[in-house]
């Protein structure tokens, strides 16, 4: 037979666990009086417009300078200033910023960057298959603003109004429609 009394009675651990149940749910309570705290959003940086550079045009867009942070691989001029985290000023791969970084990505070194004009012919068949790689990677990832170039006249000229963008994904053995 029970008696109501010892139904009533309360351990130690009993007390704790309405210790414990009343907090939580005071907490409960207090988080949805209070406001939302939204992340801050990052800033969108313009696209630019399409265009060709030389290793001076690209040393421009450091991040430091210019909001834009560009780097060139395998002859092509990414903007990958949303990365200003990993590739603007003080970030882990902010030497790669406004210069070529297929030499660097290739070999894995962020410290591997030329100042003068390199056409990679000596990188070894895994270091290039290594920079390939990082291209499929970026091509997708990041808009594309133009071709690198050794000289001046080497330079396309885009029609006026053209801005970088994002490749379009093509499947492999898929021709793009236009």
């Amino acid at each position: 037979r029970m008696n109501i009394a010892e139904v009533f009675e309360l351990s130690a651990t009993d007390y704790f666990l309405l210790a414990l149940l009343a907090i939580m749910v005071y907490r409960w309570f207090k988080r949805r009086n209070e406001p939302e705290i939204e992340a801050p959003k990052p800033a969108v940086v313009p696209p630019l417009p399409k265009q060709d550079m030389t290793l001076a045009d690209l040393r421009k867009y450091d991040g430091e300078a210019d909001e834009h942070i560009l780097f060139g691989l395998n002859g092509t001029i990414y903007d990958v200033s949303r990365g200003r985290s990993f590739y603007g000023p003080g970030g882990p791969y902010g030497t790669l910023a406004g210069r070529d970084a297929t030499r660097a990505l290739g070999t894995m070194d962020a410290k591997a960057v030329r100042d003068e004009w390199d056409d990679c012919e000596d990188l070894k068949p895994d270091e290039r298959e290594s920079a390939d790689e990082w291209e499929s990677s970026f091509k997708y990832k990041y808009p594309t603003v133009g071709k690198l170039v050794k000289d001046d006249s080497e330079k396309t000229v885009y029609p006026e109004g053209e801005m970088s963008k994002v490749q379009d994904w093509v499947l492999p053995g898929k021709a793009k429609a236009n």
